[in-house]
């Protein structure tokens, strides 16, 4: 079986020829120092093996929004240069991460009919200038097989990679009424997506299904904190998740140990749509990944895995 950092090279390679510009799906705001404390920060956290226990399998399943799910790990919502990787991208995410056994998200904008999407997903919208498509969008939800729906209230001020900003048509902060307003019109699981501080998380929690903790894959502020160094600082009060930087079984593992519910991953799953099956063969991966770790650890399942198992 292929390493996550194979499948990216192999997908590197590919995306190349093609004239993709990965500068763009690598880039950080500005500098780049959000890109490089996410993995600086993660690289710096050991893991503590046990290695004398009786364990002889895992469980790896969890429950997200009612549904049992293989593994803690989702592709996060996408937007950008991942339509330029695959014209049917999204397609692709929601059926081979059905296939993988977990629940896609997808990210607006998308030219895609999510009304003709067969299989569930999660949709997460813009903090669009114009309230009244955000309305229109998680009425549209509705219409679909959509499990959840929410806003990414980090993108406010635009995507910017360097000096370079995507406006979305323009975005602005929602405040915390217009948010309980959007969570309140809807029959459907809300989520805030991009939460970065303690006191947008239990403002979020109040009105909220599930929350993640994120710095837009460090693509909205140069040196922002990394999303476990808030979710250290918090009492989880909802269904919580982070995202950013998130590559690897080790990275996953580390997450639920500091008491993450589940696991993003982004920028890996643009990479995988430039290879055939590629979705389904990363979450292949970290599953096997995680599995070891697991085994090294002495964790039964997911739900043992804690702070204790690190260093």
């Amino acid at each position: 079986m292929k390493s996550v950092d194979e499948i990216i090279s192999e997908a590197k390679k590919v995306l190349r020829r093609r004239k993709i510009n990965l500068d763009v799906l690598e880039g950080g705001t500005e500098r780049g120092l959000t890109v490089k404390r996410n993995r600086e920060f993660l690289d710096s956290i050991g893991i503590r093996m046990n290695a004398i226990n009786d364990v002889e399998s895992v469980e790896l399943e969890t429950v997200f929004l009612g549904r049992k799910i293989s593994l803690p790990v989702m592709p996060a919502p996408l937007s950008g240069l991942v339509k330029a990787v695959d014209e049917r991208c999204f397609e692709r995410i929601i059926n081979e991460s059905w296939e993988a056994g977990v629940v896609p998200w997808i990210g607006y904008p998308i030219q895609d009919e999510v009304e003709k999407f067969e299989k569930p997903f999660v949709w997460i919208i813009k903090p669009l200038e114009n309230r009244k498509k955000i309305y229109e969008e998680i009425e549209r939800a509705e219409k679909t097989k959509a499990l959840a729906v929410g806003v990414d209230i980090d993108s406010a001020a635009g995507v910017k990679v360097k000096h370079n900003v995507l406006s979305y048509g323009g975005t602005k902060p929602l405040s915390r009424r217009e948010l309980e307003d959007l969570a309140s019109t809807t029959k459907l699981p809300f989520v805030v997506k991009g939460v970065l501080s303690e006191k947008d998380y239990y403002l979020a929690a109040n009105f909220s299904d599930v929350v993640v903790i994120s710095n837009h894959g460090g693509r909205v502020l140069d040196s922002a904190v990394s999303p476990l160094e808030v979710l250290d600082d918090i009492e989880k009060m909802v269904t919580t998740g982070v995202d950013s930087g998130f590559r690897y079984g080790t990275d996953v593992f580390k997450a639920l140990a500091y008491g993450a519910d589940f696991v993003l991953i982004g920028r890996p799953v643009v990479y995988a749509l430039a290879i055939e099956s590629g979705v389904k063969k990363l979450l292949s991966v970290i599953r096997e990944e995680l599995r070891r770790i697991m085994i090294l650890t002495g964790s039964k399942s997911v739900r043992e895995i804690d702070r204790s198992l690190l260093d």
